[in-house]
């Protein structure tokens, strides 16, 4: 018998023998901080917190448990952002428990077994927005509209009498400042250098905000030389 054991493991090899243990998210919450063991969870990303970090929160029939860090096993470099880990997927992921700051229950530093994507995965950006960015109270196309009304009141028409069209990108920071502006489709160079000029000088937006977290957000203004 004890022949025929050995011979299981045998051709069982480590692999089979490394395989992890899945717990729910309950199970995991009870575990003890001297426990050392990395156990694997499974449930529904229900939000994410730092892309920078890679932290989020998955739920399951029993709870929801915050993942604080994640990396791809496969390829370490590999950014949160890259993973496109977003509300609704399924994951798996991999990692110890730990108390953090004596408060918080959570896995930490955690490794993405698998990802499987929710049924609203591919919608573009603008349609997962809890908030869109807005300008002087006013959302969306509206905010928009309204920058764009701000930016011509602000133009002086240059000395060489041109006219034409500018369009400007730039993007709506985390914080509401207008950052990275640039030209997207310009005309003359006196026309970009004015269009640019007051763009830049835009007061702060309200910014996005998605999974209960501000984002960087790239909009679109045109400003018209008449």
């Amino acid at each position: 018998m004890k022949r025929f054991f050995a011979l299981l493991l045998l051709l069982a090899g480590p692999a089979a023998l490394a395989q992890p243990k899945h717990l729910t998210v309950k199970e995991f919450l009870r575990l003890s901080q001297k426990d050392t063991t990395s156990y694997a969870v499974s449930g529904v990303v229900t939000r994410t917190g730092s892309s920078a970090r890679g932290s989020f929160y998955i739920k399951d029939r029993t709870g929801t448990l915050y993942v604080y860090g994640i990396k791809d096993p496969a390829d370490p470099a590999r950014s949160f952002r890259d993973m496109d880990i977003v509300q609704g997927d399924t994951v798996t992921v991999l990692g110890r428990f730990t108390i953090y700051n004596e408060t918080t229950k959570e896995m930490k530093d955690g490794r993405l077994l698998s990802k499987s994507d929710g049924p609203d995965h591919d919608k573009p950006l603008k349609d997962r927005l809890e908030r869109k960015p807005s300008f002087k109270g006013k959302s969306g196309d509206e905010g928009l509209d309204a920058f764009r009304q701000w930016v011509q009141a602000r133009i002086v028409p240059p000395a060489d009498g041109a006219k034409g069209k500018v369009q400007v990108r730039f993007v709506v920071g985390r914080n509401g400042g207008v950052q990275e502006v640039q030209i997207a489709k310009g005309a003359s160079s006196s026309l970009n250098e004015e269009a640019l000029r007051v763009v830049k000088s835009s007061p702060k937006w309200k910014p996005a905000v998605m999974d209960g977290n501000p984002i960087r957000t790239n909009c679109y203004v045109t400003v018209t030389f008449e």
